[in-house]
């Protein structure tokens, strides 16, 4: 009987995506929401499922950040009412601030040290400003109070997120942390092209790229998770062989 090989879900997944934005593509172009819909409710269940096909456990935080993405998609696709729209915020919001935890956990090795010190002051200050200037284009779309407070939350989250990002990236400049900083880019540009659709002008292209940025930033998630949990196995591997050379008596028992 053979073997099942363990690369293919990959392979599976790229075509999926591949399929994935040229339907959308061509349905949000013929004014189609179905597809986009469909496709952004089981995104993260096809990721999960193909997460599950390769390994068996997951931590509580990567697992809390798709559940929370999840419920943020359903409620985006399935709509009655703004209770739909706020809680969707939400739960986006929750899943940043738990990427920004992720985050935590390398912020006490960065060294911010000269040019370091400059990129991340000008990162921040050119966010901030982009900050104000969209909101100053949607604040008066805003139905009620409650929408323009998620609002204000979730660029300022979104804001945080991308300087941690930025500032872990050039305190370390590996490739887990280049596939968080590409991922969290791809949130941020995907939830402004959506606000721009809903609240100043709509141009089907920037529909298309928004839904498209965002089904890429679930992948780039899912290899970061993929990649941390095979990097601390190595890293559990590599203890326990060095534990077991430094006490060769365990052989022989």
């Amino acid at each position: 009987m053979k073997r099942v090989n363990l690369a293919s879900p990959n392979r599976v997944l790229v075509l999926l995506m591949l399929a994935a934005f040229l339907f959308n593509g061509i349905s949000i172009y013929n004014e189609n929401v179905l597809i986009p819909n469909i496709t952004k409710f089981t995104s993260i269940l096809v990721l999960l499922t193909f997460y599950f096909v390769l390994r068996k456990r997951m931590a509580n935080v990567f697992l809390t950040i798709f559940l929370f993405l999840f419920l943020g998609d359903a409620f985006d696709v399935f709509i009655f009412g703004d209770l739909s729209d706020k809680l969707s915020k939400t739960f986006y919001l929750g899943s940043y601030s738990l990427l920004i935890f992720v985050l935590l956990g390398n912020l006490n090795r960065i060294k911010y040290e000269g040019l370091v010190s400059v990129y991340l002051i000008l990162v921040l200050l050119l966010n901030s400003y982009f900050l104000y200037i969209l909101y100053g284009v949607v604040k008066d779309s805003f139905s009620d109070n409650v929408n323009l407070v998620l609002s204000i939350c979730h660029g300022i989250v979104l804001l945080a997120m991308s300087f941690f990002a930025f500032a872990v990236y050039l305190s370390k400049e590996t490739t887990q942390s280049i596939i968080f900083l590409v991922m969290v880019c791809c949130f941020v540009f995907s939830d402004v092209l959506n606000y721009i659709c809903n609240f100043y002008v709509y141009f089907w292209v920037f529909e298309f790229m928004g839904n498209m940025l965002h089904l890429m930033s679930l992948a780039l998630l899912y290899t970061y998770m993929h990649n941390h949990h095979k990097i601390i196995n190595v890293k559990r591997k590599e203890l326990s062989d060095s534990y077991l050379i430094k006490n060769p008596e365990r052989l022989t028992a």
